[in-house]
């Protein structure tokens, strides 16, 4: 008797394609609501907080935000990395000082 065709066989892929297909739901939840959180500039936790406010005062931009967390160097945006002229050029790197939306409009 073959016993990749048993019916056991076949509960036990369904029920693992079942979970995976439910995990991988999942996670792409989270990707999406990181990336909106990343693109308006706001952590997770202040999500409640800029809730009925006009625009988010930390909010640069999509670009200026995306460049807050990553840097600009391209080649160090899927490594831990920033370089030392982002270091330099973006404050918010060093985690001291984070440029608002009036600073950028002065």
């Amino acid at each position: 008797m073959d016993h990749s065709e048993s019916p056991g066989h076949l509960a036990v892929v369904f029920l693992a394609f079942v979970l995976n297909l439910a995990f991988a739901l999942s996670l792409l939840c989270f990707v999406v609501m990181h990336a909106s959180l990343l693109s308006s500039n706001t952590p997770t936790v202040e999500v409640h907080e800029k809730r009925g406010a006009i625009r988010w005062k930390y909010d640069l931009g999509r670009k200026k935000n995306f460049e807050q967390v990553f840097g600009t160097k391209k080649a160090l945006w899927l490594l831990p990395l920033f370089s030392k002229e982002d270091l330099d050029n973006v404050p918010a790197l060093r985690g001291l000082e984070f440029p608002t939306l009036l600073d950028t409009d002065a």
